[in-house]
Parts: structure tokens; C-alpha cells; sequence
């Protein structure tokens, strides 16, 4: 399904209420999704958040007495400068964000195949995956860099355990919502089909990841 391009920003205040809010409206009104200033820096910002997680789990693995090579090294420059903590998100951001343009985008269409759509768009498949993505990716770097004028550091802000950081749990689950929307705007999907691949799976892969975090958490726990 072809919607005509109007020019209006995907990233404006309009657009993220869209997108946010009523994505079918995101997808189908006409936002420049297609832009490259736009589709690109969701994309980096998708990778961006990943690399963001990444530290979280090397400092997870550090706790349980696991840490990766090479860990101990790094781990300065990442949890004790903010401007190291930054830089490496960017960089590693961007290649990231590459890749998951490349292969998350390749395996969002094969899902849609799976659907029951054949030969879907290549590029719009990416651009959904993208844009729904940033539905969780964009809440969790928009959650530290409030953690930046928030703490004096990456670990401190980690140590801190501060209840906000619970409300980037219902993202995912947002995206999911959003994702599933998308596809159901833009292509002909059996419906049946669309909700085991983009709603079922997904939200069971992301509820074994939770189950993961809470046992670790709960083995990292100290004993009162």
C-alpha cells in the first residue's frame, strides 16, 4: 500500500504523537518516513540504545563473578566519564544500528512473508521495523541522558536502582503494539498469521528476557 509523502517530519511533535499514540494514522498520513535524516537517525538510535543495554549486561556479568574479556579495561572509560560512556554508545551506536538495519530488516520481512504477504517491500519493511523499534529504543536513551544531569556517572546512576527505570519495561511491549499496527496499515496480511509472528512470539521472546533479569536480579539481591 503506497501512502503519498507529504514532507512532514516523523520526529516532530506531531509525528512522535503518532507514532507513539495512533500508528496506523503514523504510517498512513503520510509522514516522511522515507527521508533519510529521518529513518536514519532512528536507526542509529536503535543501535544506540542496544549498545546501551550491552553495558548494562557486562556490568551484570561483572556481578555474578563472569565478566567478559577484556571487561575490566573498559570498564572505567565506560562507567566512571560520562564522555566515554557517550562515545562508545555512538560509536558502537552506529555500527549497530547498521547491522540491525541490515539483518532485523531482513528477518521483519521475512516475518511478513510469513504472514501471508508476498514479496513485501524490502525498504518499507525496514522502515517499519525501524520506527517501531524507536518506540522503545528512543524512551531508553531519553531515560539516560536523564541519568547524565542526574548522577556523576554511568555506575552510579546503574547502583542507584531508581524506580524510573521500570517504566522502560512496558516500551518493548509498546513497540510490539505498534509494530503489529504498522504492518496492518501498510501491507495485506493474514491476520491470524500477523499476530503469531509480530504480537505471540515477540512478546513471549521479552517475557523469558524479563524472567532472565528478575532471577539474576533476584541471585544479586543481597541477603538482609
Amino acid at each position: 500500500m503506497e501512502t503519498e509523502n507529504t514532507g512532514a517530519s516523523p520526529l516532530g511533535l506531531d509525528g512522535l504523537k503518532m507514532l507513539f499514540f495512533h500508528p496506523r494514522r503514523f504510517y498512513r498520513d503520510g509522514f516522511a518516513i522515507e527521508d533519510p535524516r529521518y529513518f536514519v537517525f532512528v536507526t542509529w538510535a536503535l543501535g544506540i540504545s542496544s549498545a546501551l543495554n550491552e553495558v548494562d549486561e557486562q556490568l551484570m556479568r561483572a556481578e555474578l563473578g563472569s565478566p567478559r574479556p577484556g571487561w575490566e579495561s573498559l570498564r572505567p572509560l565506560l562507567t566512571e566519564s560520562w564522555l566515554g560512556f557517550w562515545g562508545y554508545a555512538l560509536m558502537v551506536g552506529a555500527v549497530s544500528g547498521g547491522l540491525y538495519w541490515l539483518i532485523g530488516g531482513w528477518w521483519y520481512r521475512k516475518r511478513l512473508t510469513f504472514s501471508g504477504v508476498s514479496d513485501p517491500d524490502p525498504r518499507l519493511a525496514r522502515l517499519l521495523y525501524v520506527y517501531a523499534s524507536f518506540v522503545y529504543a528512543g524512551p531508553i536513551i531519553a531515560l539516560t541522558a536523564w541519568a547524565t544531569v542526574s548522577y556523576p556517572n554511568y555506575l552510579a546512576a546503574y547502583q542507584a536502582e531508581d524506580v524510573i527505570w521500570l517504566a522502560v519495561l512496558i516500551f518493548p511491549f509498546w513497540s510490539i503494539r505498534t509494530s503489529y499496527t504498522g504492518i496492518r496499515a501498510r501491507f495485506e496480511v493474514v491476520r491470524s498469521k500477523a499476530l503469531v509472528w509480530f504480537v505471540v512470539l515477540p512478546t513471549l521472546v521479552y517475557l523469558l528476557a524479563y524472567g532472565v533479569l528478575a532471577t539474576l536480579y533476584a541471585v544479586l539481591a543481597p541477603v538482609s
